[in-house]
């Protein structure tokens, strides 16, 4: 069964990325990965069109099928865009071809706090 995807990259502060996740399965994901990371802006640049930049951020990376990346995107983007605290910024690319992942529909599960 050949099926298509996608890969939605979501980048912004740090500390927001689990929270984002969090939206994306609401919407449909069945999982991601999550890394932490550092902005190469030199210190002297940390500022972008009025907004203070962040050095720390967290990259989500969520593999879904193309039918669900549309609502999944508009999710994050809603609780964690640019005009937000997480300053958060999305996009998605085509994948190719994947090993080892299950595309079968999952429930979501609300994660206990």
């Amino acid at each position: 069964m050949e099926t298509n995807k996608e890969v939605i990259i979501f980048i912004c502060n740090y500390g927001f990325g689990t929270d984002a996740m969090i939206e994306a399965r609401k919407a449909g994901a069945s999982g991601g990965t999550l890394i932490h990371g550092r902005s190469s802006l030199e210190q002297g640049k940390q500022s972008f069109f009025g907004i203070t930049i962040n050095p720390e951020k967290d990259l989500l990376m969520i593999v879904c099928l193309e039918e669900i990346r549309a609502n999944i995107m508009k999710a994050i983007n809603a609780a964690y865009g640019p005009s937000t605290d997480a300053h958060g910024i999305c996009f998605s690319m085509k994948v190719t071809d994947t090993l080892g992942m299950n595309f079968e529909a999952k429930p979501f599960l609300q994660e206990s706090k």
